[in-house]
């Protein structure tokens, strides 16, 4: 394991126009991230200025480690709802231990991803499909936005799970609160109209200041607007979260859950920002690590969960900056915050907390992918609707674990029942082979069948070539030629090829002759080694489809057939 500190690899190249470009990118992100922090950590229903806590030790530790220069750590949507979500699972309600699980759950998480790159385990964010991950997405985002709904309506409701919350908001709707519902609604539209100019135009922290001395200059205290009230001055305290055993075992499962979420979002960000000439330095294994100790060390420091925000992200790159000593400054101002204007907060209506969060889930919401997920493919959208409502109706661990066993049965779907072809000749050409029910016309021989198999032959799909080739089988009158295709075929287990002996031992019976083209390597050489070569017939393997059918006209061979045993074993095997 090779452990690196990219940081100091970037300030060997600093210059002053890098440092300019990262002053403006790391203000910029900071003016973002305060409002954010707050709003995120409302969301986990702990005390705002925890929000701003977990923007400190975090982004520092992450600004030293981290592979990716525009990924924005900090607060954000999915583990926030994903360590609330946990902790209400989990049944802990009393103030004061909810706040402490939440920062045991960071320390968690943390261990976790840093073991999980210590190990080598990065390629693990392959193991999830997009429509899965969109689904999860979805229906998170559908669970934070009703989530919001008593605090951006005034609504009085006590529940917890997206239904009951439901039930309990048509239930309690004669409780809203007109100057809640209008501070929301007009910060809401405010949000989604700025969005047609710059990104650096700081919305977000100027709804903030606006509603906050709405609030300030016409009391509206008495008309059921809720505010955040007292929010502590200072700089977060070294303190060890209190754990033991039964709590560990209590929380493993969402802390699991957040350290895999966490990687996957922050890596796709990462991916997705990339240019061309920091195409590479993304590290999977580096990135768990970062993230790990992020969290780890972070939650000696009051910092709950975290992970990346896509829009503080693009406007992190969008700002212009170039290395992650940008981070000094989105750290430095949140620290400002934290000494002189924590004070200030105080008249913050929390409605305008809920919009930011509701503006800022609904940008989650991919409705163009949705669109043509259903165009392009009805199985990957079955995929991410099952994901989407399980997330939203039952929870969101359970949708992100429906979703991983979704995305292994389409894996061994797709492993057990792969594209198979009957191919035939084209007409007019002399060696172009192609499927018969694609392209009508083919050349196509009622004595023989080509039968091409695309995929590795396993104990898992063995049934399925057998199934496949007897259908084809039955379309022939008069079959006297089965040619294998093995052109697709890229490895072969010891199952698979007892099976291929028993169909040519039946071909035999039944004088029909078994041919096998196109050969991979690493398929020879199983061959090679299990004497399959000598079982079925050397006779009978061929360089091509082309060979094979030269063969049966009576023809001369044209490549020599040696190639077709070509087989490698005492060395390192190669794939051809």
């Amino acid at each position: 394991m090779q452990f690196k500190l990219p940081f100091f690899q970037q300030l060997k190249t600093y210059k002053g126009k890098t440092f300019l470009a990262d002053l403006i990118g790391g203000l910029t992100v900071g003016v973002m991230l305060i409002p954010q922090g707050m709003a995120y950590a409302y969301l986990a229903e702990i005390p705002p200025v925890y929000g701003l806590y977990a923007s400190i030790v975090p982004l520092i530790v992450y600004m030293l480690m981290g592979t990716s220069i525009y990924a924005a750590i900090g607060p954000a949507a999915l583990t926030s709802l994903l360590a609330f979500s946990g902790l209400n699972h989990a049944g802990i309600t009393d103030p004061d231990e909810f706040l402490n699980a939440i920062l045991v759950i960071a320390l968690l998480s943390g261990l976790i991803q840093f073991l999980m790159g210590v190990f080598q385990l990065g390629k693990i964010v392959n193991f999830i499909s997009k429509p899965v991950l969109k689904g999860f997405i979805f229906g998170a985002a559908l669970t934070i936005f009703l989530s919001q709904m008593k605090s951006a309506t005034g609504i009085r409701i006590n529940a917890h799970g997206s239904i009951d919350t439901l039930i309990a908001l048509i239930s309690n709707i004669s409780t809203f609160s007109l100057y809640t519902i209008l501070i929301s609604g007009l910060s809401i539209a405010f949000l989604f109209y700025m969005k047609r100019f710059s990104r650096k135009i700081p919305n977000q922290l100027i709804v903030m200041i606006v509603t906050l001395l709405i609030i300030y200059f016409f009391n509206t205290e008495n008309s059921g607007v809720s505010i955040l009230g007292t929010i502590p001055e200072g700089l977060p305290n070294f303190s060890i979260p209190l754990l033991d055993w039964e709590l560990v075992k209590l929380l493993l499962p969402v802390s699991i859950t957040i350290a895999f979420i966490s990687f996957v979002e922050v890596f796709a960000i990462g991916v997705s920002l990339e240019d061309k000439k920091d195409q590479g330095n993304l590290k999977p294994n580096q990135e768990l690590m970062a993230l790990g100790l992020s969290k780890f060390i972070g939650s000696f420091f009051l910092a709950y969960p975290t992970s990346s925000s896509f829009s503080r992200s693009a406007v992190n790159k969008q700002a212009g900056t170039n290395t992650n000593v940008s981070t000094i400054f989105t750290v430095g101002l949140v620290v400002m915050t934290l000494l002189f204007l924590t004070p200030l907060f105080y008249f913050l209506p929390n409605a305008a907390l809920a919009a930011i969060i509701i503006v800022a889930i609904i940008g989650l919401m991919d409705f163009q992918y949705y669109k043509a997920l259903w165009r392009i493919d009805k199985r990957d959208f079955l995929m991410f609707g099952v994901t989407a409502l399980v997330t939203f109706l039952i929870g969101v661990q359970e949708g992100i674990i429906t979703g991983v066993v979704l995305s292994m049965m389409s894996l061994v779907y797709a492993v057990s029942f792969p594209h198979t072809a009957e191919v035939g000749l084209v007409k007019g050409s002399l060696d172009t082979f192609r499927n018969v029910e694609r392209y009508s016309e083919t050349d196509i021989q009622d004595e023989i069948l080509i039968f091409r198999f695309d995929a590795a032959l396993t104990f898992a799909n063995i049934p399925h070539f057998i199934k496949k080739l007897r259908l084809y089988e039955s379309r022939k009158k008069n079959l006297k030629f089965v040619i294998i295709d093995a052109n697709a075929i890229d490895s072969i287990d010891t199952t698979s090829i007892d099976t291929l002996k028993e169909i040519s031992e039946k071909y035999n019976e039944n004088d029909i002759r078994m041919m096998i083209t196109c050969l991979k390597g690493p398929v020879r050489d199983q061959f090679k080694k299990t004497n399959m070569f000598a079982i079925l017939g050397e006779d009978n393997f061929f360089p091509s489809i082309s060979e094979a059918m030269r063969d049966i006209k009576g023809e001369k061979r044209l490549v020599d057939p040696k190639i077709a045993f070509q087989a490698n074993p005492q060395r390192k095997l190669r794939k051809d």
